[in-house]
C-alpha cells in the first residue's frame, strides 16, 4: 500500500496500480497542487462536510477527468447533493477500485465555539489502513496503520497519543496540521518518548511513502 500526502487531510492510497482519494479538501489547491496530481483516481471518500476535506470546485474537477464513485456519509450528502453518489452508513463493508473498505462513524473533535461538529466517518482500508477524518477516538477498532488529525480546535497532544494506543496501531501518518500549524516532527519526537515503538511516518506535501 502506498500513500501519497497532499495539504490538511488529502491521503491518495494505492494499491495495485489501483488509487483512492480521501478528502480532497479547499486547502489542496492553495497548498500548490490541483486535480492533476491527484490523478488518476479510482474512487473518492470523503470523511465529512467540512470545506477542508470536501470542496466541491476540487471534487468537480477530478470528476470531469474521471467518472468515479464518491463515497460519504448522509450528512456530507446533504450538503454536497449530487456530487455524492454512494451513502454509507457505519459498520458498512464495500469495495471500491478492489480495495476492501469499512466506514467507521466517529465523533468529530469539537468546534472552536465548544459546540459538536458534524458527522464524521473513517474509513478502514483493506484491514491496513484507517483515516479517521477530524476524529480522535473510536472503541474496537484496532489497525496496524493509521492516519490521525493532530492539529484541531479540541485536539491536544494527549488525545492524539490516547487515540494511537486506543487503535493499537504502529504506523502513524500525521494529517490535518496545515491550518492550525502543529510542528508534525515534533510532535513525533514526543511520541516516540511517549508511546516507544509506534513509527510516526511524517510524508512531505505531494510525497509517497510505502506501509
Amino acid at each position: 500500500m502506498k500513500i501519497t500526502k497532499f495539504p490538511q487531510s488529502c491521503l491518495v492510497v494505492e494499491v495495485n496500480g489501483k488509487r483512492l482519494v480521501i478528502d480532497p479538501g479547499s486547502l489542496v489547491q492553495p497548498g500548490g497542487f490541483t486535480a492533476e496530481n491527484l490523478l488518476p483516481v479510482d474512487g473518492i471518500l470523503i470523511t465529512h462536510e467540512h470545506g477542508d476535506h470536501a470542496d466541491p470546485e476540487l471534487l468537480q474537477a477530478l470528476l470531469a477527468k474521471a467518472r468515479v464513485p464518491v463515497i460519504a456519509n448522509q450528512g456530507t450528502k446533504n450538503v454536497l447533493g449530487d456530487l455524492v453518489t454512494h451513502v454509507v452508513t457505519d459498520g458498512e463493508a464495500f469495495e471500491v477500485a478492489g480495495m476492501q473498505v469499512v466506514a467507521r462513524e466517529l465523533p468529530h473533535c469539537l468546534m472552536l465555539d465548544g459546540s459538536a461538529g458534524p458527522q464524521n466517518t473513517g474509513y478502514v482500508i483493506d484491514g491496513a489502513f484507517f483515516h479517521p477524518g477530524d476524529g480522535t477516538s473510536l472503541e474496537g477498532l484496532h489497525v496496524p496503520a493509521a492516519a490521525v488529525a493532530i492539529g484541531a480546535p479540541d485536539v491536544s497532544p494527549k488525545d492524539v497519543f490516547d487515540f494511537i494506543k486506543q487503535i493499537g496501531c504502529q504506523t502513524i501518518i500525521p494529517i490535518h496540521y496545515s491550518a492550525f500549524l502543529v510542528d508534525p516532527q515534533r510532535l513525533g519526537q514526543i511520541g516516540k518518548n511517549t508511546i516507544p515503538g509506534v513509527k510516526w511516518l511524517v510524508i512531505d506535501e505531494g510525497q509517497t511513502a510505502e506501509l
